[in-house]
């Protein structure tokens, strides 16, 4: 546990949640420490401190978990990019987890908005879409609403069903909140209209959103 808190200490995203990890760890070594102490001396004072110490790491450990239930899950993963599309190829909202910044369409390389175009005209449409690739160090995740008109490209290092339930969970509230403005566009898409994406985003991915103090 030691060894493999160490080298991974450097990739978690939370520092603080890191640091909580490592109290964890802590405490489940020396009840190691007082069990074997007990079993080899025989001695009922190593066993009460084994209690008691079991007792008050058992109440910590279940209070951060019911605190932060994606703790373990989610200690390393992370999301890189949020971009929502219409299926015209129009930017509707983009948002940086690096940064924790809304991006400019003009920040996007040219040959990553041709590249999503393509991947949005190719398959919206149709029956079988395409939903992830998948690449060295990235999962580039596609989630549709053929009904309103838009897709979702997510990328991450991992994807997980603690991810698709954040982007369902999010498309589900944005596409009521928005249903209208998709079904009054006649030609004409005005971007600002849809910001309330980033509080939709903040309520859904808040587990990968690391508040800079």
């Amino acid at each position: 546990m030691w060894a493999n808190y160490i080298v991974n200490f450097s990739k978690f995203r939370d520092k603080d949640i890191g640091k909580n990890l490592g109290y964890l760890t802590f405490q489940f070594t020396l009840l190691i420490v007082l069990y074997t102490l007990h079993i080899l001396f025989q001695n009922i004072v190593f066993s009460y401190l084994y209690i008691v110490l079991y007792l008050i790491a058992a109440s910590i450990a279940s209070y951060m978990i019911f605190k932060k239930p994606s703790l373990f899950i989610e200690l390393t993963n992370r999301i890189y990019n949020f971009i929502i599309f219409h299926r015209s190829g129009i930017l509707l909202y983009s948002y940086s987890f690096e940064t924790g910044r809304e991006i400019d369409d003009s920040l996007l390389k040219g040959s990553i908005l041709i590249g999503i175009n393509h991947i949005l005209s190719s398959f919206f449409d149709k029956k079988e879409q395409l939903n992830l690739i998948k690449m060295k160090n990235r999962d580039i995740v596609f989630e549709y609403d053929i009904t309103h008109g838009y897709a979702i490209l997510l990328t991450t290092n991992n994807k997980n069903t603690y991810i698709e339930k954040a982007v369902s969970n999010f498309m589900r509230r944005f596409s009521e909140l928005n249903g209208d403005k998709f079904r009054n566009t006649k030609g004409l898409i005005d971007v600002s209209e849809f910001q309330n994406a980033k509080e939709l985003l903040l309520e859904n991915f808040k587990s990968y959103i690391i508040t800079k103090h």
